[in-house]
C-alpha cells in the first residue's frame, strides 16, 4: 500500500508540471493564495549577498543564526567552484551588490548564478509559516541548497541539494539539523522539484513528490529565503509561496 501511495504522489506532482506556464500561477493557485517570487524577468525581490567574513565566521552556507558561529560539520571551505560565464556583463543583476556578493542574472526565464564569487540570493521579504515551491537543474556534483526562515540573511534552514555532503547531510536533508532515513536523489541535468513546508515548528520537505523529511524543530521561527551557490552551475525557476496563517 505505501508503495502504491509513494507511485499515486508521484504521478500527482508529474500532472502537476505538464502543461504548466514557467514563471507563472495558474487561476487555481491564485485561489489558493499562491505568490509568485521570481517573474522570469528580473531580479525584483531579491538580492545578491556576501557570505559571512572574519576569521570566525562560519563556512560559507553552513552558519547558524546571526553571530560568528564555528562552521558545521562537513562544511566546505569558500574555495573553488566551476563557474558559468556570465551571459553579458551582470546583465539582469541586481543594482548596489555589496561587496563580495555573487553575481545572479536571468538568461531565458530562468534565474542562474554566474561567474565569481560564489554565494546567495536572498529574498527581501522574510517570511514565517508557508508552503514554497521552487524547480532546479543542476548536475551530478552541484553543491547547493534552499535556505529558509534565514534570520538576518545568516543561518536558518538549509535544505540540502548536494547529494554527498561530509556530514551526512546530503540531498532532502537539512544541514545540521535532521538527515534523511535514506538516500534520496535528484535528477541531474533535468528539472526537479522541491516543495518545502513551514508550519510552526512542523517542517516538511517533498523532492519530486517523495518527503525527505518530516521533523519538528523550533529553533528558527521565521526568515528570509536564500537560494546557495557553491559549487558548480545551477538554474532555478517557478519559485512561488503561498503564506500559511
Amino acid at each position: 500500500m505505501q508503495t502504491s501511495l509513494a507511485v499515486l504522489s508521484l504521478l500527482a506532482w508529474s500532472a502537476s508540471l505538464s502543461g504548466q506556464a514557467m514563471n507563472a500561477l495558474s487561476p487555481q493557485e491564485k485561489a489558493q493564495g499562491w505568490q509568485l517570487l521570481f517573474d522570469g524577468k528580473t531580479l525584483e525581490g531579491w538580492h545578491p549577498s556576501a557570505p559571512p567574513q572574519g576569521p570566525s565566521a562560519p563556512a560559507q552556507g553552513q552558519g547558524r543564526g546571526g553571530a560568528p558561529q564555528p562552521a558545521q560539520p562537513g562544511a566546505l571551505a569558500q574555495i573553488g567552484s566551476t563557474p558559468k560565464p556570465c551571459a553579458t556583463a551582470l546583465k539582469g543583476s541586481a543594482p548596489n551588490m555589496p561587496a563580495g556578493s555573487s553575481h545572479w542574472e536571468v538568461v531565458d526565464g530562468l534565474l542562474m548564478p554566474c561567474g565569481q564569487p560564489t554565494g546567495y540570493l536572498t529574498s527581501e521579504q522574510k517570511y514565517k509559516n508557508f508552503v514554497l515551491s521552487i524547480d532546479f537543474k543542476c548536475g551530478e556534483d552541484t553543491n547547493s541548497g534552499v535556505f529558509i526562515r534565514s534570520p538576518q540573511e545568516s543561518g536558518g534552514y538549509e535544505v540540502q541539494i548536494w547529494k554527498q555532503q561530509p556530514a551526512g547531510y546530503n540531498t532532502g536533508a537539512i544541514v545540521g539539523t535532521a538527515k534523511t532515513a535514506r538516500d534520496y536523489r535528484f535528477n541531474p541535468e533535468q528539472w526537479n522539484h522541491y516543495q518545502i513546508t513551514a508550519d510552526g515548528d512542523h517542517i516538511v520537505v517533498v523532492l519530486n513528490g517523495q518527503t525527505t523529511l518530516d521533523i519538528h524543530d523550533a529553533r528558527f521561527s521565521e526568515g528570509n529565503l536564500r537560494l546557495q551557490y557553491q559549487q558548480f552551475p545551477i538554474a532555478f525557476r517557478n519559485i512561488k509561496i503561498r503564506p500559511l496563517p
